[in-house]
């Protein structure tokens, strides 16, 4: 197998990369997705992290996309504490399962730890995201904004005993608070896509 080439996104790329994103994300969560363009309001957003919008290359070919944010843990006390967000994280359907998300996943967290952030967390596939370390979020108290734990809501320490006592509400950016419509006028950019729905679908 070719060598995966994993890069600081290049801008003139973004809409190519959000196009991986919709093509990966399509119908899985909704009947279509709002996550391509939650990559592309990202760079202008508060909680973005230089370095932290990130291509996987296979023969030249852009093939897979992650990114990370900043997000901030705020305890019952006010105390805050930035953490990174993870996603969204996508590869091409055609080239999933050869280790290209992995590579992705890995890098961002190094990143991550190069920046200090104490942890990461994401809502992903406990299947998956548990092979690189990651474990349910309320194992450090921590829960989503309206105080809620589940299974898909996991988070790392990126080191030893980092997130120990950080216990709070996960606040992440606005970002991902994008509606259908808004993501249907960003989608009118790409080529038409028939959506459907589905049994997996929230």
């Amino acid at each position: 197998m070719s060598e995966i080439i994993i890069t600081t996104l290049d801008p003139q790329r973004r809409h190519e990369a959000a196009g991986i994103v919709r093509d990966a994300f399509w119908d899985l969560y909704r009947p279509g997705c709002v996550e391509h363009l939650i990559l592309d309001l990202a760079r202008t957003a508060p909680e973005y992290l230089p370095g932290l919008e990130l291509a996987a290359d296979l023969d030249g070919d852009l093939v897979g996309v992650g990114l990370a944010t900043s997000a901030t843990v705020i305890a019952a006390d006010g105390r805050q504490t930035a953490v990174g967000y993870l996603g969204p994280l996508a590869v091409t359907p055609q080239h999933q399962r050869i280790g290209i998300g992995g590579a992705l996943l890995r890098e961002l967290l190094r990143r991550c730890t190069i920046l200090g952030l104490p942890g990461a967390f994401l809502y992903g596939d406990p299947g998956y995201y548990g092979r690189f370390g990651f474990a349910d979020a309320a194992k450090w108290c921590v829960t989503t904004p309206d105080g809620a734990n589940f299974d898909a809501f996991q988070g790392i320490e990126l080191r030893p005993g980092a997130l120990d006592g950080i216990g709070g509400r996960l606040v992440e950016s606005s970002i991902f608070e994008v509606t259908t419509e808004q993501a249907d006028v960003f989608d009118s950019g790409f080529p038409p896509r028939e959506k459907h729905v589905i049994d997996t679908q929230f």
